[in-house]
């Protein structure tokens, strides 16, 4: 097959195609990828959520999908990359639980893109309906009478699709066909109607104008009309796709490309030959139409079922690739019945589908057929390629380590690891697996670039409350300070940046919804480089941290002002010595992303490095409190916190139903909180500790304590301590004491 021209014009005008091409994407945890796809392609985060959390499809919409629904069953879902076709861009989700599929279709697509991409050719979207006739004395005659009567059948049939027809769709023409039914059954007439379906994949068009020519056809004919329905034997609606390749695209260390090229033609020569051979060639192709068919809401086992009977329209079953050697290229060519819909179905229904849509970069029925056709062809070169060099397994090596070390238990942050060095041993075995990991429990952590020189590294103080919580919510004054411990921020050179590498933080409890807690790190990361215009940076983002997430210490504000720090020395930006306007804009942004509208005050806190006086405003007030003499605390983590914005929603709720009582409670912190400032400026131990008391127990008041907090406040004091109180939002974390040096 040779195209010689692409497919054929369509009248609207592409949008700007979106570049399929991501280096080291698969490199990035899950959390960038979709904050590249929101970033790049206006995602929602109801709809990241969505993909996230595997609910696009929710049982309320299932039940009106299949009978006797009973829930939702999720499979993976990945993006093939690297794909262009007819020399636009176009990302490909697929949906598929076997391991390799992705991997290699994303590898055989960017082999091709160096050849220039994919060509494509696509049939108008022609479907087959049939209408069986029987009980015919002259079936050679009747079938003439039916070509006689055609035009009335056709306007017959079209009366069950106005809407479609007055587009310019519906029955176009018919054939006749003659079938030998055997001695029971004898010769029968089969009524082809040949209709334009358009964007639709068609089966309910066609299924309506077969039983709307039903009767028609029964008096014309004199027969008795039995079956009425669509083929998905679309041979009319063929998809085409080629591509051609250097030699050199294709050498390998062990190999020059032209050998590669030979063995691959050798490969397809068995496939074509031998039907052994062929169904596995032909399996392999639907691995990426099906996935991706799938992924797009697509009418998979129609098309893998038209398929597979093409593959024997010369009646023997063969592949349907064909690969050739000409003029220093290799070229490989695929071409099959595609049924294929960008209007009705499941592309309606599901609303994860229509996320994914806005994703491929496709925008109609017939764009689609000729994708899925280069999928098809990208899958199977990629998996020929390797079957004619490394060998199969060699290539399925790392996902089948992942696998292994997944089904022991490795938990998905260290599988990476295991996998890698079960492949470096050369035993990918279950046994292995549990002994890597076993090993690697035993010993201290490293960090993941612990080789690599950083080339900024930049520290932000974690922060304690002293003064004033929830209070400061309504515009009262709270009193914060910096503590000397806090979170380091590296940037490193990486060719496959930006990524942001995993961060582990002290964690002494299990911290609920801590995956969220990844997800809001690496949204604000995603923020943070844009702001900065570093969203194509060959960097990754390192973090070391000594503050335990959830307990009040201002973890993700020492992170957004330690990455804020950090980029603006990347590129080297003026680095102001303390507070600075600008840079608290900057920290804010990122703090949003975790608190939603936060007040500034952890920010302020943590780029000021001290005891500071806090008033959100407006005007806001950040004023640093000078002491006589230093004060010394100890923080006290007692048990797991609960969300600051959840517990800030909680007063909110409690004060709405008794304003007066929590605003009573609300200014008395206050007050205290402007005494307490006095008494640190006079560096008064006895009265600060005392007042740090009183907070505690108007907190208390304020249900935002628990039986633990106060349980530690209490012990604190037994053991002489100036004053205990808890820090932070409450609902569990940290109790601060002031105490002797």
């Amino acid at each position: 097959m040779s195209l010689e021209k692409p497919v054929k014009s369509h009248a609207r005008i592409h949008k700007e195609s979106k570049t399929s091409r991501i280096p080291g994407f698969y490199r990035l945890s899950v959390e960038q990828r979709l904050a590249y796809l929101q970033r790049n392609f206006g995602l929602t985060e109801a709809q990241l959520a969505s993909l996230r959390d595997g609910k696009a499809l929710k049982v309320k919409n299932a039940v009106n999908m299949v009978e006797n629904a009973i829930g939702v069953l999720g499979v993976p879902l990945g993006l093939g990359l690297n794909f262009i076709v007819n020399g636009r861009e176009f990302i490909v989700p697929m949906a598929i639980e076997e391991a390799s599929i992705i991997a290699a279709v994303s590898k055989g697509a960017l082999m091709i893109r160096d050849g220039g991409g994919f060509r494509t050719e696509v049939d108008e979207p022609v479907m087959i309906g049939q209408v069986q006739v029987l009980d015919l004395d002259d079936p050679r005659a009747v079938g003439d009478r039916v070509l006689e009567e055609k035009q009335r059948i056709i306007e017959e049939a079209n009366l069950a699709n106005i809407r479609m027809t007055q587009r310019g769709g519906g029955v176009k023409d018919l054939e006749v066909r003659r079938i030998d039914g055997g001695e029971d059954v004898g010769e029968m007439l089969v009524v082809h109607l040949l209709m334009d379906v358009q964007e639709a994949m068609g089966a309910n068009a066609i299924n309506y104008a077969c039983e709307a020519a039903g009767p028609v056809i029964e008096e014309v004919t004199g027969g008795r009309v039995n079956l009425r329905i669509l083929s998905n034997y679309a041979t009319r609606r063929m998809a085409r796709a080629e591509f051609s390749v250097p030699f050199e695209a294709l050498a390998t260390p062990e190999m020059d490309g032209e050998t590669v090229a030979k063995r691959l033609v050798e490969a397809d020569r068995l496939a074509w030959n031998d039907p052994y051979r062929a169904t596995t060639h032909n399996k392999g192709i639907f691995n990426g139409i099906g996935a991706a068919a799938v992924a797009l809401g697509q009418d998979w086992r129609a098309i893998e079922a038209g398929g597979h009977a093409w593959a024997a329209h010369t009646g023997q079953y063969r592949g349907l690739t064909r690969y050739q050697v000409e003029d220093g290229r290799l070229t490989g060519t695929i071409g099959l019945p595609m049924q294929v819909g960008w209007i009705g179905g499941a592309v309606n229904s599901h609303p994860g589908i229509k996320i994914l849509r806005t994703i491929s970069g496709v925008e109609d029925a017939r764009e689609l057929a000729g994708l899925l056709a280069a999928v098809g062809l990208a899958q199977n070169f990629a998996a020929c390629l390797a079957l004619s060099t490394v060998g199969i397994q060699k290539g399925h090596m790392s996902l089948h380590a992942r696998s292994v070390a997944l089904s022991v238990g490795v938990p998905p942050e260290h599988v990476e690891d295991v996998a890698r060095a079960m492949i470096e041993r050369g035993e990918v075995k279950m046994a292995v697996a549990e002994e890597v990991y076993r090993n690697m429990m035993q010993q201290p952590t490293k960090q993941v670039r612990a080789n690599t020189e950083p080339l900024v590294e930049s520290f932000a103080p974690g922060k304690v409350v002293l003064f004033g919580e929830h209070a400061t919510v309504y515009n009262f004054p709270g009193i914060t300070s910096s503590v000397d411990v806090g979170l380091k921020v590296r940037i490193l050179p990486d060719p496959d940046g930006p990524r942001f590498i995993q961060p582990t933080f002290k964690q002494v409890f299990d911290v609920p919804k801590s995956d969220q807690d990844m997800q809001l790190f690496s949204r604000a990361v995603d923020r943070a480089l844009e702001l900065y215009d570093m969203t194509r940076e060959p960097i990754a983002i390192e973090v070391e941290s000594d503050l335990v997430p959830g307990m009040g210490l201002g973890s993700s504000a020492a992170f957004s002002a330690a990455l804020i720090h950090a980029l603006r020395e990347y590129k080297n930006l003026e680095h102001p010595d303390g507070f600075d306007g600008n840079l608290f804009h900057d920290v804010q942004q990122l703090e949003s992303i975790f608190h939603g509208h936060p007040s500034g005050m952890d920010a302020a806190t943590v780029l000021t490095d001290g005891v500071i006086w806090f008033r959100k405003g407006p005007p806001r007030e950040i004023l640093p409190i000078r002491m006589g003499r230093p004060l010394h605390g100890i923080v006290c983590l007692v048990e797991s916190g609960a969300r600051t914005i959840e517990i800030v929603r909680r007063v909110q709720a409690s004060r709405d139903l008794n304003p007066r009582r929590v605003n009573m409670l609300l200014e008395e912190i206050g007050e205290l909180t402007t005494d307490a400032g006095v008494a640190l400026g006079m560096s008064d131990t006895e009265e600060v500790g005392r007042l740090m008391f009183k907070n505690h127990e108007l907190l208390a008041r304020l249900g935002v304590s628990t039986t633990r907090l106060d349980q530690a406040v209490e012990t604190l004091l037994d053991m002489g301590v100036y004053g205990a109180k808890l820090t932070g939002s409450g609902g569990g974390g940290a109790v601060i004491a002031l105490v002797d040096e």
